[in-house]
């Protein structure tokens, strides 16, 4: 969207001058609960450094935060008033990350209400808008952290996902977002949701950025969330699959989760474009016919977050001892400042489950889970595939008065844990659409070799 030459300025106080300046200019979408009043000191610390001859590998990147990741310092509140009081003594192991590596925190950004929803509408931040037009929200519950990069407020940012939280809001902006594989890159430090499928994962306008910004990110650590040995492939190994041939890959393409309506076609053909540059790139295509690809159906039969949130809420705030913000999840509820447009049916859900090995209809999902990853594992072997594609929504960015649900596809992969990448591909109706990109998990960079192909056609 808004075009920024990031490597064109070498030292941290030009990059952070440049993201307030692009925060400043684009207030009026509402992207950040909060500005980090101390960047600019950061960056000055982070010059004298590099003066003296340290080399950091995000020497005064800015990094947009979404405010459900612990920032040292600075409130995290998951837009919630009701947690507003609530300032970490710590970083976030994913924020820790990228500190050392010389990343500079420029603020915390706007999401839905505790990530629960998918509109970006907060008690505390308000409604973030779509920086091409504020009649559209930019999906969520990302969505703050996606519009932060679009509008050049950042060079890259954090986002957390459960079902399609960073890759949906990435889809609708025109960047790139990175669902990593579960366990990839730690969740401790993080509001949590759903501890079956909650990520932290990056955005960045550009897909090189992506790759640096996930390099730092990923790895082992001490928490019950992230993978334990070592990683399948070397640190560079996302930066360097960028530009790689993808002659011979085959990719299946999951014709059940395209829109049928009119109104979707603008997505179809861009889509369809983009498949044709990367059959003229030597790729072969599958279609399998799986009458589980169905978006609603995915959604119906997978949506568990709802059933883990009031079990994993008060599990967060039992591991923050004496400096809980609030009481428990039932006085979160009670509370009542939510809003009530995207979370009362999410609420009502989890305050009627406090432990959900006891619901029948979570059971369920957990077995419908399970069923599903052995089907498409089993899909993935026979056919020999590398890679599956597919819309990460039906439509462009929806109007406010939209209902956002049955057209997204982010269930998919959250349910199974595997990595997925969204791919700015083009634009219908003159805004940005992407393309989500599929692979079994940690093959992440394989997705970058794809995602640079399929991008490539929307850089031409």
């Amino acid at each position: 969207m808004d075009d920024y030459d990031w490597n064109g300025t070498s030292s941290a106080a030009g990059t952070v001058a440049a993201s307030l300046a692009g925060a400043n200019a684009r207030s009026d979408v509402n992207a950040f609960i909060r500005v980090n009043a101390d960047a600019v000191a950061d960056a000055e610390i982070l010059d004298q450094r590099k003066e003296q001859g340290e080399e950091l590998p995000l020497h005064g990147w800015t990094v947009a935060v979404k405010d459900n990741i612990d920032t040292k310092g600075l409130p995290t509140t998951g837009g919630a008033l009701a947690l507003s009081g609530y300032v970490p003594d710590h970083d976030a192991e994913c924020v820790a990350r990228l500190k050392r590596a010389g990343a500079i925190i420029i603020g915390k950004t706007n999401l839905d209400e505790l990530a629960g929803s998918g509109r970006t509408l907060s008690s505390l931040g308000g409604q973030t808008l779509h920086p091409l037009d504020p009649e559209r929200f930019p999906a969520g519950s990302s969505g703050g952290s996606s519009v932060a990069v679009a509008v050049g407020a950042c060079r890259v940012a954090l986002g957390t996902e459960t079902v399609n939280s960073i890759r949906n809001p990435a889809n609708v902006c025109g960047v790139f977002g990175l669902r990593p594989t579960l366990g990839l890159v730690p969740t401790s430090g993080v509001i949590p949701v759903s501890p079956t499928m909650d990520v932290v994962g990056p955005l960045a306008a550009t897909l090189p950025d992506l790759a640096r910004v996930t390099e730092v990110l990923v790895g082992c650590h001490a928490d019950s969330g992230t993978i334990n040995g070592d990683l399948p492939w070397s640190k560079d190994a996302l930066s360097s699959a960028i530009g790689q041939p993808v002659a011979g890959f085959r990719i299946a393409v999951a014709k059940g989760l395209f829109g049928s309506e009119p109104e979707h076609e603008g997505v179809n053909q861009a889509i369809a474009a983009a498949l044709g540059h990367l059959l003229d790139q030597g790729i072969e295509i599958v279609e399998p016919d799986d009458p589980r690809f169905d978006s609603k159906r995915l959604y119906d039969d997978l949506a568990l977050h709802p059933f883990e949130l009031h079990q994993a809420f008060d599990d967060w705030l039992e591991r923050l001892g004496d400096r809980k913000p609030i009481k428990s999840f039932e006085a979160y509820v009670a509370d009542g400042r939510w809003p009530k447009k995207t979370m009362s049916a999410l609420l009502e859900t989890a305050l009627a489950t406090p432990d959900p090995m006891q619901a029948p209809a979570y059971l369920k999902m957990r077995q419908n889970r399970e069923a599903l990853h052995g089907a498409v594992t089993g899909m993935f072997q026979d056919h020999r595939l590398d890679a599956l594609i597919y819309p990460m929504q039906h439509r462009a960015a929806l109007r406010h008065d939209d209902v956002s649900r049955p057209e997204r596809n982010g269930i998919l992969a959250s349910a199974l844990g595997w990595p997925a990448l969204n791919v700015p591909i083009g634009k219908a109706a003159g805004l940005p659409v992407g393309m989500d990109i599929m692979a079994m998990p940690f093959r992440e960079p394989l997705l970058f070799t794809l995602g640079h192909a399929a991008a490539a056609r929307a850089r031409t």
